[in-house]
């Protein structure tokens, strides 16, 4: 009888065991589908913008050879570091076209969703998951970060990895290989994007919490977490300490990186009004139906409730005091790492809904009111304030004949300065003689080219029939053109684009 009792037990236990392993492998499988959908929508239309100053910098920064790579980053833009080097391979495999240096982007926003899929799914139903992963996949700021050649998006989808493995690290006692994988993750995600480190301080909150609800000290392992929080800290102290001598250069202090409502409320994940409006009162929802619910069934969702939370206000407050205290500058898209959370507190609403067909409805609302900022965000001219520097090289090789000068605007900031229209599509520049240029960028220790007024250069018109000018600002060439006339030089032809224009000017017989 005893051994029909254990052989039973045994039994119940194996198929125990085996209703897991199929559960996490079609979790597994479902989570692949969430991450492959996500990408492409991603990753669509994404070659469509122009490239602006920020994904020129990076581009440019990623083209040097490791040694010109290694002196820029001793002066400049070392927060960034990490990112330069993983594109820098990366162009050597696949490329630099537009497509190509934005897709590792689209890829980890699919990789986040995914992962988001996988961390809801641990606490919550299938469809509360398929829902974080489906509103985070078509948030604005999400949809923006797909079609940048930057690093938030990496920074993202590993910040979302690193705390689903938050949750396994609290759900179970793990090898001592995954402790130091989570410590290895929050310093990699905050050398990918400094403010990522603000995910410790998240954890933290919510493993304190969980341990006081749960009360039961031996329970959770509170000694690994300070180990590995510790870890990690004294990894990134290297990467801030850098952050902090280069603040001038990387120009945190600019006029217009002040914190507003709208930029909290509307910016930093949403970018649209009106669905600012309806994500938040889906997350008042939220929390006034689940928070109060203490059923054991509701736990679930009590904790994705708190990581949420935790990973929307925690990192958002800080960026405000350090912006108020240090008077460094805050800017919207820096806390799109918290997409996540807003994700989630989005989903419990939604999952709360009595009704399936409500819920269908409600993530299709939210779809609908996200889709003006996605077709947006692929149309050609939607970068910082209507970039067009893909025309620009479409216009002046139909312009240009080989052997031609060519002069730059210079006199607005670099990352509107149509130089670097030269530097993103460099193959509408062949054959063109720079003029103003004095020593290239990569072999400087700045981002950029250093240049001259063509007034101090004019020896270099000598030979030279032709010149092409591309302007943005008003006046910004006019002393560059004043030169032109005193050397002879008419205008003859004028091509004005978005927001360039290439005039034509040719010595007079």
């Amino acid at each position: 009888m005893a051994v029909m009792v254990l052989t039973g037990g045994a039994g119940r236990a194996g198929s125990d065991i085996a209703d897991v392993s199929t559960a996490r492998r079609s979790d597994g499988r479902a989570a692949l589908v969430v991450g492959a959908a996500s990408t492409v929508v991603a990753i669509a239309g994404s070659w469509i913008p122009s490239l602006w100053g920020d994904e020129a910098a990076s581009i440019m920064s990623a083209r040097r050879d490791w040694r010109s790579l290694w002196v820029l980053l001793g002066n400049v833009d070392a927060v960034h570091g990490l990112y330069y080097v993983l594109l820098h391979a990366w162009i050597d495999l696949v490329g630099d076209s537009p497509f190509a240096v934005r897709l590792p982007s689209g890829i980890a926003v699919g990789a986040a969703s995914a992962g988001l899929y996988l961390l809801v799914r641990g606490r919550a139903s299938r469809a509360t998951a398929i829902i974080a992963a489906a509103v985070f996949a078509v948030l604005p700021r999400i949809t923006f970060l797909a079609v940048e050649a930057r690093s938030l998006a990496l920074a993202t989808a590993v910040a979302v990895w690193l705390t689903l493995l938050l949750l396994r690290l609290l759900d179970a006692r793990m090898r001592r290989g995954w402790w130091w994988v989570y410590a290895l993750g929050l310093a990699v995600a905050s050398y990918l994007f400094l403010y990522v480190a603000l995910l410790i301080p998240v954890h933290a909150i919510v493993v304190a919490l969980e341990l006081r609800r749960s009360r039961r000290p031996r329970g959770i392992r509170i000694r690994p977490f300070l180990l590995a929080w510790a870890g990690a800290a004294l990894l990134i102290a290297p990467i801030g300490a850098v952050a902090v001598m280069q603040r001038d250069q990387i120009a945190f202090r600019r006029p217009y990186r002040t914190v507003t409502a709208a930029g909290v409320l509307v910016d930093q994940w949403f970018m649209l009004e009106v669905l600012a409006l309806v994500a938040s009162a889906f997350v008042v929802v939220s929390i006034a139906v689940v928070a109060h619910r203490r059923e054991d069934a509701w736990h679930g969702n009590h904790q994705l409730l708190l990581i949420g939370g935790a990973w929307i206000v925690v990192p958002t407050v800080a960026l405000i005091l350090v912006s108020a205290i240090a008077g460094l500058g805050y800017t919207p898209r820096y806390l799109a790492f918290s997409a996540p959370g807003a994700a989630i507190m989005v989903a419990v609403a939604v999952a709360s809904l009595p009704r399936r067909w409500m819920q269908v409805v409600s993530v299709g609302v939210i779809a609908a009111l996200a889709a003006p900022a996605y077709l947006d965000q692929r149309t050609p001219y939607w970068k910082n304030g209507g970039t067009d520097w893909q025309t620009v090289a479409e216009v002046v090789p139909e312009l240009a004949r080989p052997g031609d000068g060519i002069v730059f605007d210079e006199s607005v900031r670099p990352s509107r300065r149509p130089r670097l229209a030269m530097h993103a599509y460099p193959q509408g520049f062949v054959g063109l003689v720079d003029l103003g240029l004095v020593r290239p960028y990569d072999e400087t220790d700045g981002l950029w080219d250093v240049t001259a007024p063509l007034a101090e250069v004019d020896d270099r018109l000598a030979g030279i029939d032709r010149v092409l000018v591309v302007s943005r600002s008003t006046d910004g060439v006019a002393d560059d053109v004043a030169t032109l006339r005193r050397e002879g030089f008419e205008s003859t032809e004028r091509v004005a684009l978005e927001s360039d224009v290439v005039t034509v000017y040719e010595r007079a017989p």
